[in-house]
């Protein structure tokens, strides 16, 4: 099918010929001259987050644009990974930018392929041990024989020499989304599979733990693989908002739309302060699973409003000292 494009402003696209009537005013001049000279296949590597820093085009196809038109249009062609949607709009924008008439179809074609592949393969994600044209690690030994391959020597040796937070913090959206999205972390894989065994559920925390033990690994440290999953697990309970089930006597329809964290000294273990945002009255609930309820003053609560990290533990160890 060829399309012919007419021009036109409108807010959101539902079909190609829409996408390209609002990216020829949106999208800046120097950027489409450098569209024009880039190969098919390197065209999301001008956008975000793909290296580039144009954001149009993922906005559109955005796993958290629930609404987006386009979006089903490319679903219903048989193109549902966000990447290849927004391989497939630029490469349509690019020809029209050429003064070439382009023949959807043909554009879909080589990416329904791929998708029909991975379809097949997503029957057995949990088991396989490639997805997407990716080797998968099948445990965190396995991970790290892994990520011995993709460095040099001089790598290794520069993350010998920074601290485990300082590589870790570095490398969580780098090296960490590669793993997370390549991995199949957010989608399922036999690595997955292997940490929700363990415990671990949230991807976050998978890469978290891969970064800390390969460092670990480098440095010639215990892993202490237990430790670290004892140590998300226990962030996510202490963060969880408490359930009315367990409300002070009398309480109820409590909202907390504040929380504060930090890690008690002793032990580096997850804390976290629910607040109370619905108080009708000059007093405020606070909830801390180590701690338990208090209800706060004006005063009490404007201090605990202005802890960091580091103190936060002292002032609600006092707090809960008090006496009423």
């Amino acid at each position: 099918m060829i399309v012919q494009v007419s021009f036109g402003q409108r807010k959101t696209p539902k079909d190609f010929a829409d996408a390209i009537t609002i990216l020829q005013t949106d999208c800046p001049d120097s950027l489409k001259l450098i569209i024009k000279k880039t190969a098919n296949d390197s065209l999301i590597k001008l956008c975000y987050p793909w290296s580039g820093d144009y954001k149009t085009v993922f906005e559109w196809t955005s796993i958290d644009n629930k609404k987006s038109k386009i979006k089903k249009y490319l679903i219903d062609k048989g193109i549902s990974s966000n990447q290849h949607q927004n391989a497939v709009i630029l490469i349509a924008f690019k020809k029209t930018l050429l003064g070439e008439g382009f023949d959807e179809d043909k554009i879909l074609l080589p990416y329904q392929i791929i998708e029909n592949k991975w379809a097949k393969e997503d029957k057995v994600r949990l088991t396989t041990d490639s997805l997407r044209g990716v080797y998968i690690p099948k445990d965190l030994e396995d991970c790290f024989k892994q990520i011995d391959t993709f460095w040099s020597d001089s790598t290794e040796t520069k993350i010998k020499q920074s601290t485990e937070d300082e590589f870790s913090g570095g490398a969580h959206m780098g090296f960490g989304m590669w793993m997370r999205n390549n991995w199949q972390l957010w989608g399922g894989s036999r690595l997955s599979k292997y940490f929700n065994e363990k415990g671990i559920y949230h991807p976050d925390d998978m890469s978290g733990i891969i970064l800390d033990s390969y460092h670990r690994h480098l440095t010639g440290k215990e892993i202490n693989l237990q430790q670290q999953i004892d140590y998300y697990s226990a962030y996510w309970k202490v963060n969880k908002e408490p359930s009315e089930d367990i409300y002070p006597k009398g309480e109820k329809k409590l909202e907390f739309n504040t929380k504060q964290v930090y890690n008690l000294k002793q032990g580096n273990i997850p804390a976290c302060v629910h607040i109370q945002s619905n108080s009708k009255t000059d007093k405020v609930w606070i909830y801390d699973y180590h701690f338990g309820w208090k209800q706060l003053s004006e005063e009490e609560l404007r201090k605990l409003k202005t802890t960091t990290y580091e103190n936060r533990e002292d002032t609600i160890k006092k707090i809960f000292e008090k006496q009423e």
